[in-house]
């Protein structure tokens, strides 16, 4: 790898560091707002706004796509949008731990999925950079005396999707325009919550509006969807789906960290140590390369090999 294509795997990642930043302050605004309307009807109004949002931007690349651009968008925003009902369905029957850690078990499937359908396999630095990951999740959550309960099945699942997501993206958005993608994927998830919210008999409006609802909705809108998502599509071909995941796992970390800002919660030693052995992975597959280089132990790794 060269020094040009190291820096912009760096870029990058700190830039998908941002996409998980993004998402994670979502959760302590959206806490806000579920307290006074149902989820499902938050989290269309957010989409929606978000397609709003980005339509004047996207107007001119959507007209210059052909129909397999819009067939992949719209691809990518069926598995996330399908990652978010299985995730909501099942926090409304378990715990925000286990859903917390089960959700983040999307690492092991992207891990498991890159080989059958990516054709990569993962390195051994990728492996223990997983194993980090899942055991920082493990910690984060703080679950003692687990049992798989029907609320976890829908979770893992939700996971998958978030897995398959993940890989598509890294294959799709070197094909096809970027911003068309991400707005196709943003109005996708749109349509996929509110028909959601519809079948379940909810309205896809309140009936009386608050300052509080319309400042959750500009926030999460524009910084949890709408800038995240784009920098996500834009960025995450620049490294490898593991390491992608691996960085998104930050988000309950962020999350931790802007409740404390935004609603006085504290920060409890599970979140920190946690934390640091989710970050202690995503540094692994560095670390093994310095030492090898240090020990003259380092080997060219094979092709299409996931680092």
């Amino acid at each position: 790898m060269n020094e040009v294509t190291t820096r912009k795997r760096w870029i990058a990642e700190l830039l998908l560091v941002c996409v998980a930043a993004g998402w994670g302050i979502g959760f302590p605004v959206m806490k806000q707002a579920v307290a006074l309307h149902p989820v499902l009807m938050v989290l269309g109004l957010r989409f929606l706004l978000s397609t709003l949002l980005m339509l004047p931007f996207s107007a001119k690349s959507l007209a210059g796509i052909g129909g397999r651009t819009y067939l992949a968008g719209i691809s990518l925003g069926l598995l996330l949008g399908a990652a978010f009902v299985f995730l909501i369905l099942g926090l409304q029957t378990t715990t925000a731990s286990n859903t917390g850690f089960l959700a983040g078990l999307a690492v092991v499937w992207v891990l498991l999925l890159s080989g059958p359908l990516a054709g990569k396999l993962p390195s051994a630095s990728a492996i223990i950079a997983v194993l980090f990951g899942v055991a920082g999740l493990l910690v984060m959550s703080g679950m003692h005396d687990w049992h798989l309960q029907w609320g976890d099945s829908l979770v893992i699942i939700g996971s998958v999707f978030t897995a398959l997501h993940i890989l598509a993206l890294d294959k799709l958005s070197v094909r096809h325009n970027n911003t068309a993608l991400t707005f196709l994927q943003v109005a996708t998830m749109a349509a996929v919550i509110m028909l959601m919210q519809h079948a379940t008999g909810g309205e896809w409006f309140p009936q009386a509006w608050d300052s509080s609802l319309v400042w959750v909705l500009l926030v999460t809108a524009l910084f949890s969807t709408v800038i995240a998502f784009w920098v996500q599509t834009h960025y995450q071909r620049y490294t490898s789906p593991t390491r992608a995941v691996l960085i998104y796992n930050l988000e309950p970390v962020f999350s931790a960290l802007f409740a404390v800002w935004l609603l006085h919660e504290s920060l409890s030693v599970n979140v920190l140590l946690g934390g640091a052995l989710i970050l202690t992975g995503m540094c692994m597959p560095g670390l093994i390369s310095v030492l090898a280089q240090r020990f003259g132990k380092e080997k060219v790794p094979a092709a299409g090999a996931i680092d």
